[in-house]
């Protein structure tokens, strides 16, 4: 009966944290309220605090949660498209992850990206998270340059972890561009540039 009762309460913190997400990738952070995210989740607004101290500990839960699975599917992705070249895959994930956002409407972005820019200032626990959750995402980016660098695809005079801040920092900027001006070209002409112009040797 424990058991049960344990695994029910994990299935509704998941639920509030799918629905959570849901939420601000459409409405973004401050525009979305407890109440909203209760109700669509099916529970009492009462409730969410059995699971949540707060809305800022609920972002909180929501970076990571968002991080774990989108790291997940970056790894699985990678490993698809990996067939003994591993810098290749990144360049080829990252073209798929383009056409994906061409067919997505509305065109969303990056969820840490638009918190970064929306809630950073005002949370000092959810600008920590924010923190470690790019640098998990930029240490993916970092190995698979290494990999090009080892292959000589890649540019040496640089460093891989420099290459993954430019990386990083370049695809965010070009996801914010896409959703002002409502097209995927910024986001593709980025990707071109970086693994046509700006990695290789």
């Amino acid at each position: 009966m424990a058991r049960k009762k344990c695994e029910d309460l994990e299935q509704t913190k998941k639920k509030l944290l799918e629905t959570g997400l849901a939420l601000l990738e459409q409405k973004g952070f401050n525009a979305t309220g407890i109440q909203e995210i209760a109700t669509i989740a099916g529970i009492p607004k009462g409730s969410f605090y059995n699971y949540f101290a707060s809305k800022e500990e609920f972002g909180v839960e929501i970076i990571r949660f968002y991080t774990e699975t989108h790291i997940e599917q970056w790894k699985t992705f990678l490993e698809a498209e990996d067939y003994g070249d591993a810098y290749l895959a990144l360049s080829t994930v990252f073209v798929k992850l383009a056409a994906a956002y061409e067919s997505a409407d509305p065109k969303k972005g990056c969820l840490l990206g638009n918190l970064a820019g929306e809630i950073s200032e005002a949370s000092e626990e959810c600008r920590a998270a924010l923190k470690i959750a790019v640098g998990e995402f930029k240490e993916i980016l970092a190995q698979r340059l290494l990999s090009g660098q080892k292959s000589g695809k890649v540019r040496i005079d640089l460093s891989a972890e420099c290459l993954a801040d430019l990386f990083w920092d370049a695809w965010q900027g070009s996801l914010l561009r896409m959703k002002i001006e409502k097209s995927t070209k910024p986001v593709k002409n980025t990707i071109e540039t970086l693994f046509e112009r700006i990695l290789i040797p």
